[in-house]
């Protein structure tokens, strides 16, 4: 699989009026193109960008990637639809920036996610600054090591990521169980020795992170 990640940094007073036309006319456009919505978060104001959503879709692979691109620039309809897309989001947005990620091997498809009823309602978002040629082996690592101190402690991995094109940069993505978990992981990491073992073995493998809380948007399907 591959993913698309893209970040809409909003015009304020105009989320609400965003929201909707994510819905309305992003989501079917997309899914036109050939993108398959993961998830649509906003981020909470005290620990990240506002007005800012976070949208995660997902395609097969690189030969899908190329295909969604080639809807969106040959000239057919669907390139006038994404056109007039942008043109709309021009006036709700002061801009976006978009990743293409690399799942680690752990990272379940939305089929699977679907399957077993997961829900990512509530999200730590990492943006880590990996060691250069060190982001894949960065995710890797992280799934191997972090993710079983993360699941005692109220966190589930919805998605770890290389970022493609890009020597220094992965993407986590954890889901909490509930906002007790936020005190309760903090206090908890502090003590949990493997939790700090990991710490010191990350300090090889990356420089910094930068983490976002997500909140789901209501019709996300994960």
């Amino acid at each position: 699989m591959l993913y698309a990640q893209e970040i809409i940094n909003i015009v304020p007073g105009k989320a609400q009026e965003y929201v909707q036309a994510l819905e309305r006319e992003q989501m079917p456009l997309y899914q036109a193109l050939g993108y398959r919505l993961v998830s649509a978060w906003e981020t909470v104001a005290s620990q990240g960008y506002w007005p800012e959503v976070l949208t995660l879709w997902e395609m097969d692979d690189y030969s899908h990637y190329g295909e969604v691109c080639r809807r969106q620039h040959d000239g057919g309809p669907l390139m006038k639809r994404y056109r007039a897309w942008q043109q709309r989001l021009g006036e709700l947005s002061t801009g976006t920036q978009g990743r293409i990620l690399v799942p680690s091997s752990r990272t379940q498809p939305l089929t699977a996610l679907k399957r077993s009823k997961f829900k990512a309602r509530i999200c730590v978002h990492e943006t880590v600054i990996t060691t250069p040629r060190k982001s894949r082996e960065y995710a890797e690592q992280v799934q191997r090591l972090w993710q079983p101190v993360a699941e005692r402690h109220g966190r589930s991995m919805l998605g770890v990521y290389a970022v493609a094109w890009r020597n220094t940069e992965a993407i986590n993505i954890w889901v909490l169980d509930d906002w007790d978990t936020i005190g309760k992981h903090q206090q908890a990491l502090q003590k949990d020795p493997d939790g700090l073992a990991w710490s010191e073995i990350a300090l090889s493998l990356r420089q910094d992170w930068y983490d976002r809380i997500l909140v789901a948007l209501p019709f996300s399907p994960v």
